[in-house]
């Protein structure tokens, strides 16, 4: 009998055994309930062993297990898309836009949902304008990546209403998704490029204002929660986190200003076969950057630039390449001799007739031969040997000082990346092995603009000195700040703005402007004079060294204000490695600059603006070198006695014909203040076209629609 039988109490058939009485043996009762009990124990054994094995079970799944497999099961039903906070926009001075965000779609996928790539890229490319190659390659090598960040591709930024109505008819058949965006805008194009910047592909500032002030520009991004069903499809959304907007941001630039800035720079590099250069408009009263413009640009509006491109967005010539002053550094020579009261205006310098022989060195050269000249005329006639008897005079240690009063080899701190704090050695050497110094005749050459570079800013900053009285201020861009709020409202961030600090005293700031007048009047500086107002400056011609040897190359500059009395504006010139000098190239650069940036600051003119315009020096002689250089003297000529006074003032266009828009725009560029009333078309204007628009008269157009 098998053990499974006898387990069952069966013991043989249906039929007793032969000869049997019939009856059941004694005890068989007995067994069969001792059979019973046992098989109920084991039975309970195995269900209570089973129910325990369950509730262990269910112990690690419901207790121990449960955050790890809820956040499983959310990740297949949940997904989190990061919001994009929108970038704080970036303002000029009027809060024109300079740069702004919109919100966009963009379409992504995750390579793993997508099982036949092929025929995916087929039929989404032509959809995207991608190719349907790139798209399978793409797809195939992320498949193959272990990582989270690999199953997001983006088939296309910022979906137009056409590709995205495209792209929503596949859904059913593709996993397709679509994902909040935001783009950036910069309403002004090339404009102001190196100022305002630009950003890249992940949304991070990375040249001008954008990169300088990244995070607060960009904010904080917030959170959206996407419940998907069993095709993946979502059916239901809750934002977590709301996204945080940016900082607005507006700025001390001013549109018509930059523009004619840069416009007028692009004539002077073509005019005088220039590579690149500079100019920076500053107002010497608090420091804030009017204009600021490099040449080569960019444009900001191109996500992809081009190799050219993105090496002019992170080549901020104005603040981060630094060059040799030149004649432009006797500035600082002369106002050191006055301010100290080691010399006055009056005071001759005997300037040797052209040589100045010392012994142990090689002579110090002037390109003409002068003989005894007062501390005015070194500065006008830019006489090497002038200065470097001024600098003698006054020793190293106060040269020095001077030079860190004007704020030389230290950074403005403006608000852009990268800045340069130009090369100032250490006048002092901490040992006899020290070669970071100044040598003993140092001074004498850093006196005319060797042995030292700054940036065009810096030299803003250090005329700036000179035209506000003797105050060093801090140029800088940031004039406000706001933050956005939910209600639509804007809360005033502080803006932190260094106050200026006194560094020479007034009196010798104002004779230094007289003398600098002098410059423009009847020095190099000729072809800086301003038809209608004053104006003073200084010419600088660094010649170049390069390769063991002097180029017939300049990095020619005018540094100069306006007007005489009250300077409302200081103007940076700088054209690099031009075969002409600073009087011929740059000065020029500076009168059309700054002839347009008093017109929109509406400055009164405080000369007649019918004087005869000055021709540009000739160039006789060879500039200045290490030991001998400087631009040459322009032939005199008599400046011819003004005439009667007559109405002056800018010719008014045809506005009759044109929209409000352009009418406006048109109106900006040229500075010329207009009265509108009405719209549609302009039908009316006074004065007429042709007509000279007297100074602070406004342009009164009517506009009509047409019948």
């Amino acid at each position: 009998m098998s053990a499974w039988k006898r387990w069952a109490g069966i013991r043989g058939g249906p039929r007793q055994r032969a000869g049997g009485s019939g009856k059941s043996r004694p005890g068989r009762a007995a067994r069969g309930g001792d059979l019973s009990k046992s098989r109920a124990l084991v039975v309970a054994v195995v269900v209570a062993g089973a129910a325990v094995v369950v509730l262990i079970r269910l112990v690690g799944l419901q207790v121990l297990g449960h955050e790890r497999f809820a956040a499983r099961a959310r990740n297949q039903h949940e997904r989190t898309v990061p919001v994009p906070a929108l970038r704080g926009e970036v303002l000029a001075r009027d809060s024109y836009p300079l740069a702004i965000s919109i919100r966009t779609e963009s379409a992504v996928v995750n390579p793993e949902e997508i099982r036949d790539v092929e025929f995916f890229a087929r039929v989404v490319g032509p959809v995207v304008g991608r190719s349907a190659d790139e798209i399978a390659a793409e797809l195939h090598r992320r498949k193959t990546q272990k990582g989270r960040s690999w199953r997001h591709f983006v088939l296309e930024r910022h979906l137009s209403e056409e590709k995205r109505n495209r792209l929503k008819a596949l859904v059913r058949t593709f996993p397709v998704h679509f994902v909040p965006d935001v783009r950036r805008e910069y309403p002004n194009g090339l404009t102001g490029a190196h100022v305002v910047g630009a950003i890249d592909a992940e949304g991070n500032g990375n040249a001008g204002i954008e990169q300088k002030l990244n995070q607060e520009l960009k904010g904080e991004p917030g959170e959206l929660r996407v419940h998907r069903g069993a095709r993946l499809d979502s059916y239901a959304s809750a934002v977590i986190r709301p996204a945080v907007p940016g900082v607005n941001v507006t700025l001390s630039i001013d549109r018509v200003i930059q523009y004619d800035a840069e416009r007028f720079l692009a004539e002077g590099i073509r005019d005088s076969g220039a590579e690149s250069g500079t100019v920076v408009v500053m107002d010497p009263r608090n420091g804030e950057i009017l204009a600021l413009a490099n040449l080569p640009t960019f444009d900001p509006r191109r996500e992809t630039p081009t190799r050219e491109e993105a090496a002019a967005r992170h080549t901020n010539i104005a603040v981060q390449i630094p060059c040799e002053p030149g004649s432009v550094m006797k500035m600082i020579t002369v106002t050191m001799g006055i301010d100290t009261g080691l010399f006055t205006p009056e005071t001759l310098i005997y300037c040797e007739n052209g040589a100045f022989a010392r012994p142990g060195r090689r002579p110090i050269h002037d390109v003409h031969r002068y003989g005894h000249l007062d501390v005015s005329g070194v500065l006008i006639k830019s006489s090497n040997i002038g200065v470097a008897k001024i600098s003698l005079a006054a020793g190293p240690a106060r040269l020095y000082e001077y030079l860190k009063k004007f704020g030389i080899g230290e950074k403005t701190g403006i608000e852009l990346p990268a800045e340069s704090r130009g090369i100032l050695r250490p006048q002092a050497c901490r040992d006899a092995q020290d070669r970071n110094c100044w040598t003993p005749v140092s001074h004498e050459y850093i006196a005319f603009g060797h042995e030292v570079s700054a940036t065009a800013v810096q030299l803003a900053r250090a005329v700036a000195v000179i035209a506000n009285g003797g105050l060093l201020v801090r140029p800088h861009l940031v004039i406000r700040k706001t933050r956005p709020l939910p209600d639509g409202r804007e809360e005033p961030v502080p803006v932190e703005i260094e106050p200026p600090k006194r560094v020479l005293r007034p009196e010798t700031a104002f004779t230094i402007r007289r003398i600098m007048e002098r410059v423009v009047l009847e020095g190099t500086g000729k072809a800086a004079a301003i038809p209608g107002y004053s104006s003073g400056g200084k010419t600088g011609s660094a010649e170049i060294f390069e390769n063991g040897r002097w180029l017939d190359r300049h990095n020619a500059s005018f540094i100069g204000f306006a007007p005489v009395a009250n300077p409302r504006i200081v103007v940076v010139v700088t054209l690099n490695r031009t075969p002409k000098l600073g009087g011929a190239s740059a000065a020029p650069v500076f009168r059309k600059v700054a002839e347009s940036a008093l017109r929109v600051l509406q400055v009164p003119m405080d000369r007649p603006e019918t004087l005869k315009e000055p021709e540009p020096p000739k160039e006789t002689g060879k500039p200045e070198t290490l030991l001998a250089r400087k631009e040459p003297e322009p032939p005199a000529e008599p400046v011819p006695a003004p005439t009667a006074p007559v109405l002056v003032g800018p010719k008014v266009p045809d506005f009759r014909g044109k929209p409000l828009a352009w009418v406006l725009r048109e109106a900006a560029a040229m500075g010329m203040p207009v009265e509108t009333q009405g719209r549609g078309l302009a039908r009316w204007q006074f004065p007429a076209p042709g007509a000279v628009l007297p100074p602070g008269t406004p342009v009164q157009i009517r506009f009509g629609v047409a019948r």
